[in-house]
């Protein structure tokens, strides 16, 4: 997607071009929005606060209107948390900040769609809760896994959930958005970055307790609680990472990492558990001294 970066850095009008193209395909092309809010950070990184937030200004109003007209506030929300988190990590250079920063703008936003968007969400409770239904008789033979499912689905539960999406996709366009600057401008920088990511225990402290809140708010917060552990997946990912690099790992592995991880639950808590741990233990040092 290299091209893409190079077309929008030849000029303002060729930023603003790509970032409306890529809103106006959204509601058909989930991606679309990624790739907008992937572009404002590009050129907020690149460029400095004042063109990043131009664009983002000008990206802001066609997700306006696509709210407005299917209910979908994800773009519009994806857009503003990137161009946030941009900001932050152009002025500290810190992804652990940056992780920070896309958390505090998901609870936001979960909290604003639940307040200020009930009647818009109604729409997606009752979508979610006939497919709970039908995973419930899915799950007669397993009430095991019957009991991980919450009885009943309220506007928290959808609210949490694509404030989930909201923080997974301000995530990738961050990620996109920075590694589209190195490959143009620092060729190696994001990857040094990237491998580099550990969060402090202060950090570590905070989002445990958050995580620990939101755990005894009720089973309609469930789906809040992966915005809290969202940071250590990513931590463990980056350790990976940098293992992998480390050790010479083949690319197959890589893939076959990644499918299991979008698969297999369990790997995911798993490098939650590693994310928490290395923010005590820092795993790098103690491999560069031995």
């Amino acid at each position: 997607m290299l091209p893409f970066a190079q077309w929008i850095m030849r000029g303002r009008n060729q930023a603003l071009a790509f970032v409306l193209i890529a809103i106006a395909t959204s509601p058909i092309f989930w991606p679309g929005s990624i790739l907008a809010a992937a572009a404002v950070t590009l050129v907020g990184l690149r460029l400095g606060e004042k063109q990043g937030t131009q664009l983002w200004f000008w990206g802001l109003l066609p997700t306006i209107a696509v709210a407005a007209y299917s209910d979908s506030y994800v773009p519009l929300l994806i857009i503003t948390s990137s161009w946030i988190t941009s900001l932050i990590l152009r002025r500290t250079t810190s992804w652990s900040y940056s992780l920070v920063s896309l958390t505090i703008c998901s609870l936001v936003a979960a909290v604003a769609l639940e307040l200020l968007a009930t009647s818009s969400l109604q729409s997606y409770v009752d979508v979610y809760a006939r497919f709970m239904q039908e995973a419930q008789q899915q799950m007669a033979d397993a009430p095991e896994l019957k009991a991980l499912l919450p009885d009943s689905i309220e506007t928290p539960f959808v609210a949490g959930l694509l404030a989930t999406f909201t923080l997974i996709g301000s995530f990738f366009a961050v990620i996109l958005g920075r590694s589209w600057q190195a490959k143009l401008y620092n060729p190696g920088g994001f990857q040094r970055e990237f491998h580099a990511l550990k969060l402090s225990r202060v950090e570590s402290i905070g989002f445990l307790l958050l995580a620990g809140v939101l755990m005894n708010l009720g089973e309609q917060y469930l789906t809040w609680i992966w915005i809290a552990f969202f940071p250590f997946l990513i931590a463990g990912v980056a350790l990976f990472h940098a293992f992998a690099l480390e050790k010479k790992i083949a690319i197959p592995w890589y893939v076959l990492f990644y499918i299991v991880l979008t698969l297999w639950d369990p790997l995911k808590m798993i490098l939650v558990l590693v994310g928490i741990i290395d923010s005590i233990a820092d795993f790098r040092s103690r491999t560069r001294r031995t």
